[in-house]
């Protein structure tokens, strides 16, 4: 088979959940012996275009659309006042973008194409029109709307509140009537599979769950012994993403006061791209903010227990499962860890002083914190492999190719063209 993948993140170099995500595809298309042909076209940050020149993936090279991916306030607010588009997929119907898909189609025309995001959704008519037999596959991150809904129930200014809300109500109607353009619809959670099925009942034959998946090791990594020293706390995160600075902020404002008054020895090391100058200026003895990291071995490989203090969000952290398969135990809330919570492999708080208690008691609890890694890591073992993940989605396209051929010939066996000659 020959698979297009359309996606509105650089997959390069794998530094947070959405570009490990669309990596995985990538790569397990390429890998996989039932694909023939795998090309990729992918919108590009111009502040990331130096990494798209430094990529050298197996296989056919990827193309890129250049632009400034950045919100604005001033284009937000116009597209608030004049446009029924919701701002943050608006941004990415790009003309340029379009022409890259059409000339490829043109060179060679795909059996399968793969939308990575609501965010390239709008591309899907494009990609019937011009190739009508090709399978459109979605494949959802998170469930989109659910995260502006849940910023705007946090947000305490009236008008933020207000314009966040509209925007919320446009991404939800954009999100229902975009599943409607595609044959499969990968969800990534079951959480969010029943999300869609509310927001457009029409999808639910078309829908299956698909998790984001991990690179594996063959052996459960060890842990650093704590001895004398600290416990080194690890939180990794794309900090260009506002949930994640308010997550942040609510550990370092919320959480770390407490682990001080309780005297627990502790250092946080704080990791993250596009870091905001506010977190910067967090640096202290005990709180490390490190920026972007190209080589995070020698944070992770000291790191005790890692932290997801997220309390708006959708869809999964992928960095749940790196740090189960780097044997890292996990304090999580529950909207960090949606989509994972099963099994006991995360300790779950939400409030402050519940979240600080975790971490207290896992720095005394040797015992605890080895269940967690070895339940952690049996889990992303067991489920979570790349391989295993991608071939799931090849199996159900072979099904639906299948299908769509019989329904053909069955099409053509009743047409009167047929009927007539074989009377004849």
């Amino acid at each position: 088979m020959n698979f297009l993948q359309l996606t509105h993140l650089l997959p390069w170099p794998p530094v947070d959940g959405g570009k490990k995500g669309i990596l995985g595809f990538v790569e397990g298309y390429r890998r996989h012996p039932a694909v023939e042909r795998h090309s990729l076209i992918s919108m590009c940050p111009q502040s990331q275009f130096h990494w798209a020149q430094e990529w050298k993936p197996e296989g056919e090279q990827p193309q890129f659309d250049v632009f400034d991916t950045r919100n604005r306030i001033l284009p937000f607010l116009q597209n608030t006042a004049f446009s029924t588009q919701p701002y943050n997929m608006a941004k990415y119907q790009r003309p340029s973008f379009a022409r890259l898909v059409e000339a490829a189609i043109a060179r060679r025309v795909p059996d399968v194409v793969h939308l990575d995001g609501a965010h390239t959704s709008y591309y899907a008519p494009l990609v019937r029109r011009l190739a009508p037999d090709a399978l459109r596959i979605l494949r959802c991150h998170n469930a989109e709307h659910v995260i502006l809904e849940r910023l705007a129930n946090t947000e305490k200014n009236p008008l933020k509140r207000a314009l966040l809300g509209i925007q919320a109500r446009r991404l939800k109607r954009y999100e229902a009537a975009a599943l409607d353009n595609f044959d499969l619809i990968l969800a990534i959670t079951d959480v969010d599979a029943e999300r869609f099925r509310a927001m457009n009942p029409r999808s639910e034959e078309r829908m299956i769950v698909i998790p984001a998946g991990a690179d594996i090791p063959s052996e459960l990594p060890p842990l650093p012994r704590k001895g004398a020293g600290p416990l080194r706390i690890v939180h990794i995160a794309a900090m260009d993403w506002l949930p994640n600075q308010a997550g942040l902020r609510w550990l370092v404002n919320q959480v770390l006061p407490l682990l001080e008054a309780a005297g627990l020895d502790y250092h946080l090391d704080a990791v993250g791209k596009n870091m905001p100058d506010e977190f910067l200026r967090m640096n202290n003895p005990r709180v490390t903010v490190h920026g972007f990291v190209q080589d995070l071995r020698p944070i992770t490989s000291a790191a005790h227990l890692a932290v997801v203090p997220l309390h708006v969000g959708g869809g999964m952290r992928v960095k749940i499962l790196d740090y189960w398969s780097m044997g890292i135990p996990v304090v999580a809330t529950r909207v960090g860890a949606e989509g994972l919570t099963d099994g006991g492999a995360i300790a779950l708080a939400d409030e402050p002083g519940d979240f600080a208690a975790a971490i207290r008691r896992l720095a005394d609890d040797d015992a605890e914190l080895e269940r967690l890694r070895q339940t952690g890591f049996s889990k992303v073992a067991a489920s979570y492999g790349w391989p295993a993940l991608v071939d799931k989605v090849i199996t159900q396209v072979e099904k639906l190719r299948s299908r769509r051929i019989t329904e053909a010939d069955a099409q053509r066996a009743l047409s009167p063209a047929s009927a007539l000659s074989t009377n004849v």
